[in-house]
């Protein structure tokens, strides 16, 4: 049925045309995508399995009720929706898409690297041996083992970053198939999305910070020369035990014991170990001071300069851990650590490669650092307003 202003075409349950915004005297209710009915409350469309229930930021401010891509004026309330398309927000938006798409093909090599390196590493372990550590914010030793416990001990970690990866990859399968719908909400609040954007924001203000200390006269302080399986070995372990020991004991279980004393969540409140649970004061605090402890626990291998770009590198981990879960903080951790991923099985042309790509990629992101920070700001503002109640 056409609209009687603008004869354009309306849809069932319209009451305010999506194109003129005049007021339809009949409306109807129904799927968008088939015109069946539909009952209040459905999810899917019982008959094309359409999705009827909005996803996050997908609603009309005033009514709430579900907006579709394209509407300039809310088909329930009149409400108008947008104006003109902001072409740089548009141009931010691919960007990242873009850049999302390449560090999944980096970290894909960098597995595929971890995969090749286990024949490497597995026979060798056992007499180099491992130890596990905790920061407090000094490095103390708890445990060393070797022999058949340290075989065991790397199949783990590789496991963990195997499970970590599927994961990482299987919640972004549904926004891009949303993306590919045209609908561009759902895949900036992935993991792959933002952890993609977030890495190369943290590398050029890193590869930043570096230069200014180098033309300071500021001695950098580098890595120890060791073999290759070795840094294969230790790499993939600090991708995974230092998210364990900074993110799940520093944030994930004082969240958890404060849910179990606190909000008495009983048997639920183990899901904070993982992270995933979202923002209050209490998970702020944890999260500035895992990242003190992060960025202390690397002053002695690197040196003092090495402690902001770790800091920072902490609170960008602790975000991740709060809104996603310990799953996203190991996958950027790995992808930071294995950049030498290239250089151990293509030689130095392949790092350089690799390196001018994320270079690219992370100049391209700059203006992200904006958008981060205002976010920041923002949402701590809003988490210390006297009317709310989060944790205190």
């Amino acid at each position: 049925m056409p609209c009687n202003r603008c004869h354009e075409c309306r849809e069932r349950g319209e009451k305010f045309c999506i194109y003129c915004g005049e007021y339809l005297n009949y409306p109807r209710s129904g799927c968008e995508r088939c015109q069946e009915c539909i009952d209040e409350g459905d999810a899917y469309c019982r008959f094309c399995g359409k999705r009827l229930i909005p996803y996050e930021g997908e609603r009309c401010e005033m009514c709430q009720q579900s907006k579709a891509m394209g509407h300039t004026y809310c088909r329930y309330c009149g409400r108008k929706l947008r104006d003109e398309e902001n072409i740089f927000l548009t141009i931010g938006f691919w960007v990242g898409i873009t850049v999302s798409v390449l560090l999944s093909f980096l970290v894909l090599f960098e597995y595929a690297v971890a995969i090749w390196g286990i024949p490497q590493v597995l026979p060798r372990i056992g007499d180099y041996g491992s130890t596990l550590i905790l920061v407090i914010p000094k490095i103390i030793n708890v445990v060393s083992f070797n022999g058949v416990p340290s075989q065991i001990y790397y199949i783990l970690l590789f496991i963990a970053v195997s499970a970590c990866l599927a994961l990482y990859l299987y919640k972004a399968y549904g926004p891009a198939m949303e993306l590919g719908n045209g609908n561009k909400g759902p895949i900036k609040d992935t993991a792959l999305f933002e952890v993609s954007v977030l890495f190369c924001v943290l590398f050029i203000w890193e590869y930043v910070f570096v230069l200014i200390l180098t033309f300071a006269g500021v001695k950098i302080d580098t890595l120890p020369e060791r073999e290759t399986w070795q840094w294969m070995y230790e790499l993939l372990e600090a991708s995974v035990w230092e998210e364990i020991i900074t993110r799940i004991l520093l944030i994930g279980l004082p969240m958890a014991i404060v849910a179990l004393a606190w909000k008495r969540e009983g048997k639920e409140s183990w899901k904070y170990l993982f992270g995933g649970f979202g923002f209050s004061k209490m998970s702020l605090v944890f999260i500035l001071f895992s990242a003190i402890i992060f960025g202390a626990g690397h002053l002695n291998s690197w040196g003092s300069w090495k402690f902001f770009t770790t800091f920072a590198f902490g609170l960008i981990a602790g975000y991740l851990f709060c809104k996603y879960g310990v799953y996203a903080t190991v996958i950027m951790h790995f992808m930071t650590d294995y950049l030498s991923a290239e250089s151990w099985l293509l030689g130095s042309s392949g790092s350089i490669m690799s390196i001018m790509l994320i270079l690219m990629c992370s100049l391209a992101c700059i203006p992200y650092t904006y958008i981060y920070l205002k976010k920041c700001v923002d949402g701590t503002r809003d988490l210390f307003k006297p009317q709310n109640k989060d944790l205190k």
